[in-house]
């Protein structure tokens, strides 16, 4: 599995966007092109997921000191099933870090039961804290989510500081510059 770093102009971001768009409601996704604009962000890594030269998915993280946030995840829907969720994944946890965190949805459906269980196999801990996304633009609803974390967070005020972090580095950071 290769990580390709996204630059403005690629190619596959059509490809992209197609998934990007099609894995993730309104409410939980920027804009496309506003996603596109914050490509030159040193801390964002929007990658192209290829196995053996072929695009199967994409990868959205940010990249700071020692935490990790995976903001968006997805394979390809014909690519499904051929085991490259977990490839990516376990190539993401060859990066150094203390902290790998992502956002899923709470567990009230047979979708959401199935996409946690595929990260608890990756080694990803569902946490106990309640936790609000916050909106993508201010006019945006937020919407109720929980942490997964590589390792679980200890403790409230842990997943308090990084609830923070991420509100503040992913979310409003952003309101006035997009």
């Amino acid at each position: 599995m290769i990580f390709l770093r996204m630059s403005t102009h690629h190619p596959y971001l059509i490809p992209i966007q197609t998934w990007y768009e099609g894995a993730f409601p309104l409410d939980e996704r920027r804009d496309f092109s506003d996603l596109v604009r914050l490509l030159s962000c040193p801390d964002m890594h929007l990658c192209a997921l290829l196995n053996d030269d072929s695009l199967v998915g994409f990868i959205l993280y940010w990249q700071w000191d020692e935490v990790i946030f995976v903001e968006h995840f997805a394979i390809a829907p014909n690519e499904r099933g051929k085991q490259f969720g977990q490839q990516a994944l376990t190539k993401l946890l060859e990066l150094p870090f203390q902290y790998c965190l992502l956002e899923v949805e709470r567990p009230v459906d047979e979708t959401g039961y199935r996409r946690i269980r595929f990260y608890e196999r990756q080694g990803f801990t569902l946490n106990p804290f309640d936790y609000i996304q916050p909106p993508y633009q201010p006019d945006k609803a937020p919407v109720p989510m929980r942490f997964m974390s590589i390792p679980a967070l200890p403790d409230s005020t842990t997943y308090e500081q990084f609830s923070v972090l991420i509100k503040k580095q992913v979310y409003e950071r952003f309101y006035k510059t997009i």
